[in-house]
C-alpha cells in the first residue's frame, strides 16, 4: 500500500499484531492519531472505551484520507457511535471463490455486522447469505471513514495471501478519499511601478548619506512630487528587492532603470549609471 498503516490501542502490544506488522509493515501509534492513514483498532477496545474516546476516534475520520478500521474480537452489543450498529454471533459464512482472502478467513468468522452502516461491497463486504462482514460510516461524501470488519485480519491464514490482504485494505482505504494537495502560491515577480521609479530617479540627483536624508530631500524636491508615506513605502520595497541599498541604487537597481522607459530621465539627471 502507498498509504501508511498504523496499529492503535491495545493492539500495539497484543500478540495478534505480529501478522499485521510482518505483512503490512504496520506502525504502532500509542498517543495521538496520525494526520492521514489507515488505523487499525481492536473492536473490543472501541466498545469498552468511554464516550469521549469513542467520539475522538469518530471525529478523527471526518477528514479525507483517514480510515479507522475495527477488527475482531468484538463484544456482542449495540452501539450508537458514530451511528447505530451491532455485533451479533455468526458462523458458516460463504463467499465467492474469486475472493481468496475471504475464502481463507470464512471458517474463522465468529461475528456479523448489523446497523445503519454502508456495506463495503467493493471488497466483498457481504457473504452469499447477505449477512454483512464489513461496513463503514462516513460523515459526508468527502470525509474519511469509520469502518468495521468481522474478518480476523490477524489470522495465520493470511500469511500466504499478502497481496490479497494489501489490495483489500487499499480498496477499503480508497473510500476515505484523497487529501487535497496544497499548491503553494506562485510568488509574483516584483514589478516596479511609476512611483518606484520616481524614488529611484530621485536617488540619482545627488549623494544621500542615508535613507532618511533622501526621503526628507524628496519632500523638498523641485523635480519630483510624491506623498511622504508612499515614498517611504516604495523605498522599502526597493530595498527589500535588492534594487536599493541604504540610499544608493545597487547594480541590479541600475540595470532595472536602464531597461525601463524612465532611463532617458535618468540620463538627464545624473551620470551614475
Amino acid at each position: 500500500m502507498n498509504q501508511s498503516i498504523y496499529l492503535v490501542g491495545s493492539l500495539v502490544n497484543h500478540r495478534r499484531r505480529r501478522i499485521l506488522e510482518d505483512i503490512l509493515s504496520a506502525q504502532a501509534v500509542e498517543n495521538q492519531l496520525p494526520d492521514t492513514g489507515l488505523c487499525i483498532l481492536l473492536g473490543s477496545d472501541f466498545q469498552q472505551a468511554d464516550e469521549s474516546e469513542q467520539k475522538y476516534y469518530c471525529n478523527w475520520t471526518r477528514e479525507p484520507g483517514r480510515t479507522l478500521l475495527l477488527i475482531p474480537p468484538f463484544e456482542t452489543e449495540k452501539l450508537s457511535i458514530p451511528c447505530e450498529w451491532e455485533i451479533i454471533r455468526h458462523s458458516g459464512a460463504k463467499t465467492q471463490r474469486s475472493q481468496p482472502l475471504l475464502q481463507a478467513l470464512s471458517p474463522e468468522i465468529r461475528y456479523q455486522l448489523q446497523g445503519k452502516l454502508q456495506t463495503a461491497t467493493e471488497i466483498g463486504g457481504a457473504w452469499e447469505d447477505l449477512s454483512i462482514n464489513t461496513g463503514y460510516y462516513r460523515k459526508h461524501p468527502h470525509s474519511g471513514i469509520f469502518a468495521i470488519t468481522c474478518l480476523p485480519l490477524w489470522s495465520l491464514a493470511v500469511i500466504d495471501l499478502e497481496t490479497e490482504l494489501k489490495t483489500w485494505l487499499e480498496k477499503l482505504h480508497s473510500i476515505a478519499g484523497r487529501v487535497a494537495q496544497v499548491v503553494p502560491p506562485v510568488e509574483k515577480l516584483f514589478q516596479p511601478q511609476s512611483e518606484h521609479f520616481t524614488v529611484m530617479l530621485h536617488l540619482l540627483t545627488e549623494h544621500f548619506n542615508d535613507a532618511a536624508t533622501a526621503l526628507t530631500a524628496l519632500q523638498k524636491s523641485a523635480i519630483f512630487s510624491i506623498d511622504s508615506k508612499t515614498a517611504q513605502s516604495h523605498l522599502a520595497d526597493l530595498q527589500s528587492q535588492g534594487l536599493v541599498e541604504g540610499a544608493e541604487l545597487t547594480e541590479n537597481g541600475k540595470e532595472t532603470l536602464r531597461n525601463s522607459p524612465y532611463f532617458a530621465y535618468a540620463e538627464a539627471l545624473a551620470t551614475k549609471l
